[in-house]
């Protein structure tokens, strides 16, 4: 079966077990952290993908990436399914479904923003009240600093990008520059 179909069908199941139990809103940041942590390759996932490890310690070292204690009912009971299943070389993808299962049930919508220099609280509002005058919902706001822009910023919504950095606009002129240098010769 294809691994992001199986990992979403856990992840909606998890939405579903964390609702009723009322820890929906208390598991999202959790397992944002879990997505982050446990993406393909990292020295997380192979320790939770070692079989030479027993399942019950493998099952506590995912609990303990939670970062938080208690851990949530449903999030220990989730963990114990899936090495139940042998299925826990799809946490990480499991933990992206989730999100972004629990952000689409929301309303949610998640902004990049890659910008040359650390933005400031003022600006973080600014484009998030932007944004949300454009979608619907409540923004989640994505900050990287990239000192490779120079200046100015990037900004990418729905897999749409606007592009106001310095890098962009050079990278633009050199193209410019090139289409009329061809026309030339």
């Amino acid at each position: 079966m294809n691994e992001s179909l199986l990992a979403r069908r856990y992840a909606k199941a998890l939405l579903a077990y964390a609702e009723e139990l009322g820890e929906a809103d208390l598991l999202y940041p959790v397992m944002r952290h879990l997505g982050r942590t446990l993406r393909h390759a990292s020295r997380e996932s192979e320790v939770v993908d070692n079989p030479t490890l027993s399942e019950e310690l493998r099952g506590r070292f995912v609990e303990a990436l939670a970062g938080v204690e208690p851990v949530p009912e449903s999030l220990r009971r989730f963990v114990r399914l899936v090495f139940d299943h042998n299925r826990e070389y799809l946490f990480g993808p499991m933990a992206l479904a989730y999100l972004q299962l629990y952000r689409q049930s929301r309303g949610i919508v998640v902004a990049e923003v890659r910008c040359a220099h650390p933005l400031s609280q003022e600006a973080k509002g600014k484009i998030e009240r932007l944004i949300a005058a454009h979608k619907q919902g409540k923004v989640e706001l994505e900050v990287k600093v990239e000192s490779q822009l120079v200046g100015g910023f990037v900004v990418t919504v729905d897999g749409k990008r606007l592009d106001a950095s310095v890098a962009g606009e050079l990278e633009r002129i050199r193209q410019h520059l090139s289409e009329r240098n061809r026309s030339i010769v």
